[in-house]
């Protein structure tokens, strides 16, 4: 095969590869612009402005919406588009709930087979969320957060249990900055977790499990509560 060859039948694969780089790439700013708060909660999306200010066409952008309203961030409006969904307190409580049980049950598998590599991950993201904490920088705090509570649930090696996590995780992030506005909180959190890393120290992995889950639902007690300041909570119960 000569080079004019080679590059004609690579042609399509690197435009399959363009494109999924594009998909992701849209996909990620608008999950990001949803969960940091940027589009509110029951706001209608512009989706010809969205995907100006991202730089995209249409095309790309309605598919991350229909992405986005599938992990249960955006609902899909018949016949006028989509907007940032607004859960009911009852809703968002829930998440927190079966959040914290699916991180009570890998943190205890975790624990139960927990080496000096994994522990040692888990002990310099843990450093890094303190450090964040000492120069008050909730970005930095929240990014480290995120990868301690992935990390142990990957420590669990459970594909199911990793995968409801991941879609749940996705859900219960809209409006968790504003929890961290809160001193109290914040300091609370920060306790919280030297709890639950103490009890993986030292090997005590029911300890560490109660924690875990007595931690999720203070959590989403406090999303909750930061929601309801900001009007995002949407009245009654949809179940």
């Amino acid at each position: 095969m000569d080079e004019d060859e080679e590059s004609s039948a690579t042609a399509p694969y690197a435009v399959a590869i363009k494109r999924a780089s594009l998909h992701h790439h849209v996909v990620d700013k608008l999950r990001e612009m949803v969960s940091r708060g940027d589009l509110p909660a029951g706001e209608r999306l512009n989706e010809v402005a969205l995907a100006q200010a991202i730089g995209v066409s249409r095309t790309p952008m309605r598919e991350a919406v229909k992405l986005l309203a599938s992990e249960g961030l955006l609902e899909l409006l018949p016949g006028r588009g989509a907007r940032v969904r607004q859960f009911s307190a009852e809703e968002l409580l829930d998440v927190f709930d079966v959040l914290g049980a699916l991180e009570r049950h890998a943190v205890e598998i975790a624990v139960s087979r927990m080496t000096p590599k994994a522990l040692a991950d888990i002990e310099r993201l843990h450093n890094q969320m303190g450090e964040a904490y000492g120069k008050r920088s909730q970005k930095s705090y929240f990014k480290a957060n995120q990868k301690l509570h992935a990390l142990v649930v990957e420590l669990a090696g459970n594909l199911a249990l990793s995968n409801t996590h991941v879609t749940l995780t996705k859900q219960s992030v809209h409006n968790r900055h504003e929890t961290l506005i809160s001193e109290q909180r914040w300091k609370e959190s920060v306790d919280e977790h030297q709890a639950i890393f103490d009890a993986i120290v030292k090997g005590d992995a029911t300890l560490a499990g109660l924690l875990v889950l007595d931690h999720s639902r203070k959590t989403g007690a406090a999303v909750v509560d930061a929601a309801r300041a900001a009007n995002e909570i949407r009245t009654g119960n949809s179940r």
